[in-house]
């Protein structure tokens, strides 16, 4: 987003953001970044061993499930910030998303997310049982659930 923003592909509200000049030193950053990032786990790969495993309800798949979710929002987020310019491009027609289409698509996601982010980190490793998890957080849920229906009706 930082690269699109600096490189002018993409206008920013912000006045300080229009300098293209910026644009490439920002994206030679992020691929020094994360071109180091996968020859350091090239490097390393062959001493990786792989744990043993895990069940789906355990704060291993508490981890994957967010990773998951996190990902799934950015997908949803980098298609709609890459959308109209592609339209425009490749169709010449100029379409705008706004905040109506992320708050559609991202609010849905959110929900399990931070319902994942709240229990995974209660989740033993390996194994769990979800009704100790719950009888141990069950005053943070209904609190959650009490700051949730303010906020609908405020």
């Amino acid at each position: 987003g930082t690269f699109l923003v600096r490189s002018g592909i993409l206008n920013s509200v912000h006045a300080f953001a229009q300098d293209p000049a910026r644009g490439v030193c920002i994206l030679s950053l992020l691929g020094l970044v994360i071109g180091g990032s996968l020859v350091l786990f090239a490097v390393r790969a062959a001493r990786l061993s792989s744990g043993g495993l895990f069940a789906p309800l355990s704060r291993e798949g508490g981890l994957v499930l967010n990773n998951i979710l996190l990902c799934s929002i950015c997908a949803v987020v980098v298609m709609g910030t890459m959308y109209p310019p592609l339209t425009d491009l490749l169709l010449g027609q100029k379409y705008s998303v706004g905040a109506p289409f992320f708050n559609a698509t991202v609010f849905p996601l959110a929900i399990p997310t931070f319902a994942v982010m709240a229990v995974g980190p209660l989740l033993p490793w390996k194994r769990a049982r979800l009704a100790p998890v719950l009888r141990h957080a069950w005053w943070a849920g209904l609190l959650a659930l009490v700051v949730a229906g303010v906020c609908a009706t405020g």
